[in-house]
């Protein structure tokens, strides 16, 4: 029933991505993960003593998939406290994601045309419903630290921090507005766009 049927919701997190103007970028992600399915299951009665550590082991095993993933501590109920830590360059055509393409929060796309895209995944409204009549809430802050060409975004607020910018999103609830930002690269004389086997996706 949900979209909750394959996704992590966020919450009490603090996120910044550091992109520079030349695609090179820095993603942090401190805050609670809860892993969608279990939480209707928990719902529906489904989760017993039996079967519990089994699928709580299930979602830590997930999430230790990827590298980026600093700390992992179960809170129970399908709660997890995660620190995520990523660095690398955008190549011109590539697509990153928080946490993995399958299970994307956000996602960074690089284009042809020399755009860059930054894209938070959304909340179906029939899905926060359900979310919060389970007493569960989506609640944190994103921000983006940039020095580049901005051309788009949808930033709670913005604010100068020496030659860069940080454009700041206050989610509130699953309802909130979901952060999008859209930048132009420049093109970097120095170091030239090229495959990086450190950066495989």
């Amino acid at each position: 029933m949900l979209l909750l049927s394959s996704c992590y919701i966020p919450d009490k997190f603090k996120s910044e991505l550091r992109l520079s103007r030349y695609g090179d970028y820095s993603l942090t992600f401190k805050g609670d993960l809860l892993w969608a399915p279990i939480l209707d299951d928990y719902r529906k009665g489904k989760v017993t003593p039996e079967n519990e550590p089994e699928k709580i082991a299930n979602i830590k095993k997930d999430l230790m998939r990827d590298i980026a993933v600093r700390k992992l501590e179960s809170k129970g109920r399908g709660r997890f406290g995660v620190e995520y830590e990523r660095a690398g360059r955008l190549e011109k055509v590539q697509l990153i994601a928080l946490l993995r393409r399958d299970a994307r929060l956000l996602a960074m796309r690089s284009k042809e045309n020399g755009a860059i895209a930054i894209h938070a995944n959304a909340m179906k409204p029939s899905d926060a419903q359900i979310l919060a009549e389970m007493g569960l809430n989506m609640e944190g802050e994103f921000r983006i630290t940039t020095d580049a060409n901005v051309v788009e975004h949808n930033a709670s607020s913005v604010k100068p921090f020496g030659t860069y910018r940080v454009y700041i999103w206050k989610i509130e609830n699953a309802l909130s507005p979901m952060p999008h930002l859209v930048m132009l690269r420049d093109d970097d004389p120095k170091r030239p766009l090229g495959p990086r086997a450190s950066e495989a996706d």
